[in-house]
């Protein structure tokens, strides 16, 4: 009898952390690839629409509604009905087909919500690492696999690029939302009940990490704008160009938030936005199925590694170390290049899970944080957007000189606050956490 009820124990503790990660990769992947209906970018004259039109608009909605939800809410009785309900409405987008401007607006506000209903979820559980680790992981994981679920969407575009008129039914993502809603709802019935002091994790910090939450994206929009005004809407788009530069203007907000958060509850974002500079910079797959399952598979050893030999310091090392090989070999295969693409997922999910547990808020800024810097940092506009695959199936296109001075900078700078946050004493949220 002990070892048939042990079987619906293990499951019962298995259905949180697939419900928080399925959850938050779905979010991320309509965050990613499902946005920016209505005109394309290059046939209005206007700058000042980007603003509000678009898939960086839209991502910056559902990043704001995140962190502010995730921030105030306080029961998970409520948490799992609004991320039901945001999962719901992706279903009902997605089943709909529609590439309308209603349905990137829905969709964020969707996204949104259910990354602050898990943030809540996975901050109430009686393992918090372990749940957060899930969280930024199942984002993580969307990242890698991005680029082959836009492959098999019916309207191929790229993200901040070309924006498709129509859309059959998306099965995928609505496959994707019945799993993930079936997975959020069980686990309330399948909860543990929290410990007392959970319920106040993060009042002490609320009100700077929702500044913090709000300012990332809303200056990565204003950034987006300025580079619309002065590239995409100029004449430098025929011989191409990226939005690095731009981007890198984010980095010393960033930090500085980071540094401003007391004790080491930021130290998880500076981990997400190392991973993203690292991500930049290395060859990515232009092929289909099965390698991104590989590299889904490698961001779970590192969660492993990072949970049981936390290492965040190192982790960025090596991770700027991977920033750097792509000059070193400069053979159609660039063997060095592609050694790195398989290492970054791996230390990306250790450095983030080595620098977990944090406040259920700022968990909402680092899970939308690739979402909201890919604007800035992984975005090229013209002929440069459309490289080419090598003999090894990652594509051709190398960082300029300035790209990886720029991706090294942030890594450098990622690193020295992390050095900064880790010789500080938790603060009273963190403390919270762990009694």
């Amino acid at each position: 009898m002990k070892g048939a009820s042990s079987v619906p124990d293990m499951v019962k503790r298995l259905v949180a952390p697939a419900a928080v990660a399925v959850s938050a990769f779905v979010a991320m992947v309509v965050l990613m690839t499902r946005l920016g209906g209505g005109s394309s970018l290059f046939e209005n004259a206007d700058a000042w629409r980007v603003l509000f039109e678009g898939d960086t608009a839209c991502v910056t909605l559902a990043a704001v509604i995140a962190v502010v939800v995730g921030s105030v809410l306080r029961d998970r009785a409520i948490a799992v009905a609004i991320g039901c309900t945001g999962l719901v409405l992706i279903g009902v987008v997605a089943a709909i087909g529609t590439s309308a401007s209603w349905s990137s607006y829905g969709l964020a506000v969707a996204a949104g919500l259910v990354i602050a209903a898990v943030a809540l979820v996975a901050a109430h559980g009686t393992d918090r690492s372990v749940l957060q680790a899930c969280l930024v992981g199942g984002a993580l994981a969307a990242i890698w696999v991005a680029r082959q679920l836009q492959q098999n969407h019916s309207e191929v575009y790229a993200f901040g690029d070309y924006t498709p008129v129509g859309r059959p039914t998306d099965w995928q993502l609505l496959i994707g939302a019945s799993i993930a809603l079936a997975l959020l709802a069980g686990s309330w019935f399948t909860r543990e009940a929290p410990s007392v002091t959970s319920r106040l994790v993060g009042a002490a910090s609320t009100g700077r990490i929702i500044i913090l939450g709000i300012a990332i994206p809303v200056a990565a929009l204003l950034l987006w704008w300025w580079f619309v005004g002065t590239e995409i809407l100029g004449d430098n788009t025929d011989t191409g160009t990226t939005t690095w530069a731009y981007g890198f203007l984010l980095v010393p907000l960033a930090v500085g938030g980071v540094l401003w958060l007391p004790g080491r509850d930021g130290l998880v974002l500076l981990a997400v936005l190392v991973t993203m500079a690292a991500v930049a910079t290395v060859p990515r797959w232009q092929g289909s199925w099965p390698l991104p399952v590989v590299f889904v598979a490698l961001i779970v050893v590192g969660i492993l590694t990072g949970r049981r030999w936390p290492s965040p310091l190192i982790a960025m090392g090596v991770l700027l170390v991977c920033t750097s090989v792509t000059v070193i070999d400069q053979s159609p295969w660039d063997f060095a290049g592609i050694v790195a693409a398989f290492v970054v997922p791996a230390i990306g999910g250790h450095v983030v899970a080595a620098s977990l547990p944090t406040t259920a808020g700022l968990s909402t800024v680092a899970v939308t944080a690739p979402a909201t810097l890919a604007a800035m940092t992984v975005i090229s506009v013209g002929w440069v957007a459309y490289g080419s695959s090598s003999p090894s199936g990652f594509d051709e296109v190398r960082p300029s000189t300035t790209e990886l001075v720029i991706s090294v900078a942030t890594i450098v700078a990622c690193a020295a606050a992390a050095a900064v946050v880790l010789r500080r004493t938790p603060s009273a949220d963190a403390n919270l956490v762990r009694e």
